[in-house]
């Protein structure tokens, strides 16, 4: 493990660790940890809107790893590596200090869905502007590893395909507490 990953993991293992301890509201979600901790401010669509606008990213691209990450405001799962993935879109901890450098706080990204849908659109946009390439990034928003990225971009179309289907209130609904 590089010591970017040791930095990575500590300080919010620690906080999420601590919470886990400390709160009645824990368990395991198909053999993975599970931290539910009081929701700050629930996940908007003006949210989800607003964050691909500031960041100017496509929608459609934003909306697809939300209705993929299926996370919740206020929940955290842990991963088998160590790390956990936060609130709606799933923003993992191994990203804590570079978004602690741009403004997020891990604490405040697991109970405010808005927060965290900005939280991940920030790490779409750096994955953008690293591969140029948006559905390259939005592979890259779960993983940089080659089959991996692929795996997930296509549980990502899935996922738009069907949104497009059905409409976007159940997912914004499942996602805890849009209006």
């Amino acid at each position: 493990m590089s010591a970017y990953e040791n930095i990575c993991h500590s300080n919010i293992v620690i906080y999420i660790a601590m919470v886990f301890l400390l709160l009645p509201e824990q368990g395991f979600a198909a053999g993975r940890a599970r931290v539910a901790v009081a929701v700050a401010r629930p996940l908007t669509w003006e949210c989800v809107v607003d964050a691909a606008h500031a960041y100017n990213l496509p929608l459609a691209a934003l909306v697809g790893i939300l209705a993929t990450e299926g996370g919740k405001t206020g929940e955290a799962l842990s991963n088998t590596n160590g790390t956990w993935d936060m609130g709606p879109f799933q923003v993992n901890t191994c990203h804590v200090e570079e978004l602690l450098l741009a403004g997020f706080a891990p604490d405040v990204l697991l109970r405010d869905g808005c927060a965290n849908a900005y939280a991940a659109a920030w790490i779409l946009r750096k994955e953008y502007d690293r591969t140029r390439n948006i559905w390259g990034a939005v592979g890259a928003y779960h993983s940089r590893t080659p089959h991996l990225r692929e795996a997930y971009l296509g549980r990502v179309r899935k996922h738009l395909a069907r949104l497009e289907r059905a409409g976007l209130a159940g997912l914004l609904a499942k996602a805890g507490g849009v209006r």
